[in-house]
């Protein structure tokens, strides 16, 4: 209450405790949350388990009515998974698969362009799911006030590059004997990788900040670990396959010299 004085003690790192009164001048809002002490006595971060998150609401302490705020922990805690489920299908899976399946599957001349329409439509329908990923993460900053900077700066970073790949690939792409062909290449795979890197080190850190999905964690791990095996085995093959095709045109060229 207004006017009256609240009593706090704290144990001190050296053992002792330290104890005092503050006046009360004002309502504001009071923070109550269970969580652990680091050895030099600073707050670490609680847990974000769904009691921890739903721990909150409004006293009147005249009346005694306590109003919760179930609805409103609901409706974040419903959008944050949403946020989560977005951005791990899109940046960190389906553009993994979409890049493994524009560097593997064109090396096959069987399939004429078709690898092209794949990784294509792959990518494309990747990068729409991300941004609604983006959006809803910059919804819940906005609304909830919720903010890890590293995150978010990589969820930008990402975007940029993102953006800066679609807008490169179907307004500035030269055809494949142009003589600037190999400098677009090299961007094209360079921000490629760049993107993929960042996309799977930010779904993991998101991972990390929702520290009750450890098992998740743990399942994405398992699919990254799976496709980066994947990608080796079709590496060797592809390797296998252009080294046999090299010999067998050089033995053609041959036949039809000495012809």
């Amino acid at each position: 209450m207004l006017g009256s004085q609240s009593f706090i003690a704290v144990h001190k790192s050296n053992g002792t405790i330290r104890a005092y009164t503050s006046p009360i001048t004002s309502y504001t809002t009071m923070l109550q949350e269970e969580g652990v002490v680091s050895d030099d006595g600073t707050l670490r971060p609680h847990s974000f388990s769904p009691s921890n998150l739903q721990s909150y609401g409004t006293i009147d302490f005249i009346s005694g009515k306590v109003s919760k705020a179930t609805e409103d922990v609901n409706s974040r805690t419903m959008l944050r998974n949403v946020h989560g489920i977005l951005n791990t299908v899109s940046w960190g899976i389906m553009m993994p698969i979409g890049v493994t399946m524009g560097r593997y599957l064109k090396v096959f001349d069987g399939l004429g362009d078709t690898w092209f329409h794949l990784h294509r439509a792959f990518q494309s329908l990747a990068f729409l799911i991300a941004i609604a990923g983006f959006g809803s993460g910059l919804y819940i900053g906005n609304h909830y006030g919720v903010h890890h900077a590293p995150h978010r700066c990589i969820g930008i970073t990402l975007m940029y590059l993102a953006s800066a790949q679609v807008c490169v690939a179907v307004f500035f792409r030269p055809k494949k004997a142009h003589k600037y062909r190999i400098f677009w290449n090299i961007f094209h795979y360079i921000v490629d990788h760049v993107t993929i890197v960042l996309a799977i080190w930010n779904v993991l850190k998101g991972f990390s900040i929702l520290n009750y999905h450890n098992g998740w964690k743990k399942k994405y791990l398992g699919i990254i670990i799976s496709l980066a095996a994947i990608a080796v085995i079709l590496e060797v093959i592809t390797w296998i396959w252009v080294c046999n095709k090299k010999t067998k045109n050089s033995q053609n060229h041959v036949t039809i010299s000495q012809t």
